[in-house]
């Protein structure tokens, strides 16, 4: 790709806690039991082992503590507790966009669809997934609601400020409403469900309600295992439908090396999550990664969160010069997706920047390099009242498609079960590759208009 800013799942793991000692200083561990939750004896002893509990959670029968030196070695001794886990903190690399953002008020007049949505026609995603087809069939999200576990969200934007209807930190000292840093969670949100209220863009489900989510800062793009285990929960608990993480780890999770047997029990607390998720029909959706592997071959490594139980992982495709002829494929396998038959349920736009040249392109109103027009266009920032808009690419564009279309089956069927949706999804998906499943779309890539007519 070239060196665009790509806020999507390229992220570094520090290896904070992994395999070091507990220090004087507290550290945040996560206590896993045999049953549903700490009983009153074992509170009792986590005290006395200096231990102080930040977050009972008896739905999965997991607790968050802060404790100092020796205090992971006494409370693994409590009767009834399976394992104390020093949580690990995670490096995420969201880096701000290198295309200069864009707001509505730049340009009064969409390009050549006829929509009152300024941007509408650069989203070609839309028209790859073809929501339009959906939304005139008469669905576009209502009842629906998704929860975007990711680095906090814009909520002052004007296409996302109507759907928010709420949301939690799990990032000490951040709300889930961002002023500054990271836009890649107001992205994220504004692909599924950007209002259509004849500003900017459009969600694939503009009538879906939103809970913003922080598992990342968006200062310093770090968030823990205990953060994203904690959003999952939450999210589940506060009404959500679909949970979209476009969450990875740069070059995959490791399963052995230092520190593994730690990380191991991280990644069980967080499937003891995505397990409750699923027992409460909440689609779990998620990005593949993006470094441009086989995940069939690699099996020193995960991708995390996509490949655990319970997750639909979604790769990324993309077309090539869609400003010089919008006729052109919008299904190519993007150049850095992670890929794989094993590991991949669907495909949907993700953006790519490997048009080669540097040559100006004009869509309606809007003049850039052509090979920007490939990426995924949404919801930035938003600040001195106004919303801005502008490009990414990557695994973490892709999934919240998925989720968008997810989030329209849901609105047609109330009370639908998660494995229902899946279903839905996977009958009435594009088969874009190879016939039947495929290394680059698994199943296929998702059809809004089709899934609406199951």
């Amino acid at each position: 790709m070239k060196n665009v800013s790509v806020l999507a799942t390229s992220i570094g793991l520090a290896l904070i806690g992994l395999g070091a000692a507990a220090t004087a200083q507290a550290a945040t561990y996560v206590v896993t039991t045999h049953g549903s939750g700490l009983g009153k004896t074992q509170l009792e002893r986590i005290r006395a082992a200096g231990g102080t509990v930040t977050a009972q959670l008896p739905q999965v029968g997991l607790a968050i503590v802060e404790g100092g030196e020796g205090f992971g070695s006494a409370a693994g001794a409590i009767p009834g507790i399976q394992s104390v886990t020093r949580d690990v903190q995670l490096q995420w690399h969201v880096p701000e966009p290198e295309v200069a953002p864009i707001t509505a008020e730049a340009f009064m007049n969409p390009p050549f669809s006829g929509d009152d949505d300024r941007f509408f026609d650069l989203q070609w995603g839309h028209a790859a997934v073809d929501a339009a087809g959906a939304w005139n069939a008469g669905f576009r999200g209502e009842g629906a609601t998704v929860a975007v576990l990711d680095s906090g969200i814009y909520c002052s934007h004007a296409d996302i400020a109507p759907n928010l209807v709420g949301g939690a930190s799990f990032v000490p000292g951040e709300t889930f409403c961002n002023t500054a840093g990271s836009s890649h969670g107001t992205h994220v949100a504004g692909t599924i469900l950007a209002s259509d209220n004849a500003i900017g863009t459009i969600g694939v489900a503009p009538q879906a309600k939103l809970l913003g989510v922080k598992v990342l800062s968006a200062a310093t793009g770090s968030g823990s295992f205990s953060g994203i285990i904690q959003g999952i929960v939450w999210a589940v608990d506060n009404g959500a439908n679909v949970i979209n993480m476009s969450l990875g780890i740069q070059g995959g999770l490791p399963r052995g090396g230092q520190g593994a047997n730690a990380v191991a029990e991280l990644v069980n607390a967080t499937k003891r999550a995505i397990q409750y998720a699923n027992a409460n029909d909440v689609l779990v959706v998620a990005s593949s990664g993006n470094d441009a592997r086989d995940l069939d071959k690699d099996a020193d490594v995960i991708s995390f969160p996509g490949q655990l139980p319970g997750v639909l992982t979604v790769s990324a495709l993309a077309p090539e010069a869609w400003a010089i002829d919008p006729s052109t494929n919008l299904d190519l396998q993007a150049s850095y997706s992670n890929y794989g038959q094993s590991a991949i349920h669907f495909g949907a736009p993700g953006g790519d920047s490997r048009y080669p040249g540097n040559e100006a392109c004009q869509v309606g109103p809007v003049v850039q390099a052509c090979w920007v027009f490939d990426l995924v266009f949404s919801t930035v920032q938003a600040s001195n009242g106004s919303s801005f808009y502008g490009w990414n690419a990557g695994t973490s564009m892709a999934a919240p498609h998925v989720s968008g279309v997810a989030a329209l089956v849901y609105g047609k069927h109330p009370g639908i079960k998660a494995s229902q949706v899946e279903s839905i999804l996977r009958r009435s998906a594009d088969d874009v590759g190879k016939p039947g499943k495929d290394d680059a779309s698994g199943q296929g890539r998702v059809n809004a208009a089709r899934a609406v007519a199951f």
